[in-house]
């Protein structure tokens, strides 16, 4: 394990702590040395390998896009255990050969019972979908390369896994990874020798079949958003704004499956039933944006017929001096980062992860003198300022980062008109009922 990926290690779960809201891990090896290759689907570009490679104990290293590998990041890349893949559309065909020494060189950390960590998928949507694009036989081959480089010696494992954001543009979204079972390469010796083509093809798919039992899979994505519709008014799904804090976010990933399932066995576009439901729960969304409406209001309303403003009053009153300290320790370098990286990447899929990794260590600089001032100002004790720094910056950032966004949000519903909110709460009433109808 190099010195980077160990720092990286040690590190990267306090970040997640901070950036995500609820995480959960289904079904890992939950061991150092397996050798396996793990598959995962690709929903979130730079924020995959983060929150893949945290999420178990198995010492990885990750097959990436080689656009990556810039001459000035090679001795990180190298130190991350980042292994390049070159691909035909985006490196063009003189740069394929290069892929004979990646395999190479993927072949020997298997043979040192290490893992490899692969995106099926091989690229990622500009917006954030709950599907799955097909799976690339790349993973099949390397599996394969590898089992005959070694005469079938090795009990190589192949374990598909799905990761499942709430939304990971937004800040405190909740995420699950799910590992699929354990595939024994060893199964398709017989099928290899006969025929590799139909072993390529047989272990892609069940790859493939595998990451879709993990995830939440519309099967037709123009139906995404009609699953996610649904969510938003059941509120039992993995929805990032809509949803019952009070059901565990495991339920929320079944519930979210459950839907998806549903509509991929049963819609059809040539049943009026369908066809309704799908365009009145798409009308009901558009005229809220229209009216700048939130449904969370709506749903506030509903239950209580106010607009409950008493304990947003009470939390932005109680909470104010910690906003006030998270401004001091976070504003300067928030907007810094926000700036930076909104500017010199133009793929939004981008942003989550690249604020991740650069945050962190400009945050940390950033804070660091409050070391010496409150050794100075508050309390002549090293050990104290030192557990200050490590709690208060990132402990302020978040609850400074909610206050702001709870403020915003109240100043907006004080200025909504009850009649509003009351005609959107009879419109939310229906669909609800014609939700529970159909058994979701």
């Amino acid at each position: 394990m190099k010195p980077m990926y160990f720092f990286l290690r040690m590190t990267i779960p306090y970040l997640m702590r901070v950036f995500f809201g609820i995480r959960k891990t289904l079904n890992s090896q939950n061991k150092s040395n397996t050798r396996t290759i793990f598959v995962s689907n690709h929903p979130s570009a730079f924020l995959d390998p983060i929150v893949a490679g945290a999420s178990q104990k198995a010492i990885v290293h990750f097959m990436v896009r080689s656009d990556i590998f810039k001459k000035w990041l090679l001795p990180v890349t190298w130190a991350s255990h980042m292994v390049p893949i070159y691909r035909l559309a985006e490196d063009g065909k003189e740069n394929l050969e290069k892929n004979a020494s990646t395999f190479r060189e993927a072949i020997n950390i298997l043979r040192k019972n290490k893992s490899l960590l692969m995106f099926g998928e091989g690229y990622t949507d500009n917006e954030f979908i709950r599907s799955l694009k097909i799976i690339k036989k790349g993973p099949a081959r390397i599996a394969f390369s590898a089992m005959v480089e070694t005469n079938w010696s090795l009990d190589i494992l192949v374990q598909p896994l799905g990761i499942n954001y709430a939304d990971p543009k937004y800040f405190k979204s909740d995420v699950l990874v799910s590992f699929g079972d354990i595939i024994h390469l060893h199964e398709y010796k017989e099928l290899f020798l006969e025929n590799p083509a139909k072993a390529y093809t047989a272990l892609t798919r069940a790859i493939e079949l595998s990451i879709q039992k993990q995830i939440t899979y519309v099967s037709d994505v123009k139906l995404a958003p009609f699953v996610e519709n649904i969510q938003k008014i059941s509120r039992k799904g993995m929805n990032h704004f809509y949803h019952d804090d009070s059901i565990s976010l495991v339920d929320r990933y079944h519930y979210s499956q459950k839907i998806a399932t549903f509509v991929n066995e049963n819609y059809s576009d040539s049943t009026k039933n369908w066809e309704e439901m799908k365009s009145l729960l798409s009308t009901y969304f558009l005229d809220e944006e229209k009216e700048k409406v939130n449904d969370n209001w709506v749903f506030t309303y509903s239950k209580n017929k106010s607009k409950n403003l008493g304990n947003r009053f009470l939390f932005l009153i109680f909470t104010f001096p910690v906003f006030v300290l998270g401004l001091i320790h976070n504003l300067l370098p928030y907007l810094f980062i926000k700036l930076f990286v909104e500017k010199k990447f133009e793929r939004q899929v981008f942003w989550s992860g690249v604020k991740l990794l650069m945050g962190a260590p400009f945050f940390v600089i950033y804070n660091l003198p409050f070391i010496w001032i409150f050794y100075d100002l508050i309390y002549t004790n090293y050990w104290l300022a030192v557990l200050y720094f490590l709690i208060v910056p990132s402990l302020t950032f978040v609850i400074s980062h909610g206050y702001y966004a709870k403020l915003k949000d109240t100043i907006t519903l004080m200025k909504m008109p009850k009649t509003i909110l009351e005609k959107f709460a009879n419109r939310r009433k229906i669909l609800a009922e014609k939700i529970a109808d159909l058994g979701l």
